[in-house]
């Protein structure tokens, strides 16, 4: 499924940039995504890198320490690493906060707590994620995937005392990102669960009409994980930014950030 071409011509004719900042997207597209992959499950390795590879796309993914997957398939998560895909840090044990608004997370035990924990020890559990991945891809520039998208820590925020850690970090929340405004430590990423290839394709457009940065968050990809989606849907997606290269740029998180990073000093040059 390609854009049509009279409104790839419309797309092309317009001034690339991010809400009329002067921003540039790689290659003179109009938007770019970011496929993101939380929590280190067998599909991703078993479903998901490879129909990265059938559309020649890179994705990243985000482990915890105490993922079984990273545990029992670490020459495989290793691998990913060599086919060009990025290994996130999604902390060492996971924790969230067991009440996010009217939300009762059952899964969330006591010892998992965010909401027990100081910022200190979770600004060592992300260091100490830091090491392992390290060790599993000889790479130091990281980004982090804060599980949940929670970000206070007994109550205190402890997004500023990990930005000397990783390079960026990803949140929730479901909106299109501005590359001209956005924080690099607060990007918002869309949860996606149960979305069927039309809404998924959708939301691309929309990052295409305002030159945006799309970040999807997927847990399970035919299956894995109560947060799914459609293998069918998900590689639907693929084949589609496949198809679209010349109006969207779809890369790895790292990849992406280091981008809007230099683009952001140039425009700030005199």
């Amino acid at each position: 499924m390609k854009i049509p071409a009279r409104l790839h011509s419309f797309l092309r004719a317009r001034p690339v940039t991010a809400e009329g900042s002067g921003f540039r997207w790689p290659g003179g597209v109009r938007a770019a995504v970011t496929l993101t992959y939380d929590d280190g499950l067998d599909v991703h390795l078993d479903h998901v890198v490879p129909d990265l590879e059938t559309a020649k796309l890179r994705g990243t993914f985000y482990l915890p320490g105490n993922a079984e997957s990273l545990r029992l398939r670490l020459q495989d998560w290793r691998a990913v690493t060599v086919q060009g895909h990025e290994l996130g840090n999604h902390s060492a044990f996971h924790p969230c906060l067991r009440h996010a608004g009217d939300e009762v997370r059952a899964f969330v035990t006591p010892e998992r707590e965010l909401g027990n924990y100081t910022v200190d020890r979770m600004v060592d559990e992300i260091r100490l994620m830091n090491t392992l991945l390290n060790a599993v891809d000889g790479r130091v520039a990281r980004t982090l995937a804060y599980p949940c998208g929670d970000t206070f820590a007994g109550g205190m925020s402890y997004v500023d005392p990990v930005r000397p850690l990783v390079r960026a970090a990803r949140t929730l929340g479901g909106a299109l990102s501005d590359p001209g405004r956005l924080d690099p430590h607060l990007v918002a990423g869309w949860g996606v669960d149960g979305a069927r290839r039309s809404g998924l394709i959708a939301r691309v457009n929309d990052a295409i009409r305002t030159g945006a940065l799309a970040v999807f968050v997927f847990h399970g990809v035919g299956g894995g994980h109560e947060i799914d989606v459609a293998r069918d849907d998900h590689r639907a997606l693929l084949s589609w930014l496949d198809g679209n290269r010349h109006c969207v740029w779809t890369a790895p998180f790292l990849e992406v950030i280091d981008h809007v990073t230099a683009e952001r000093a140039r425009l700030d040059t005199p």
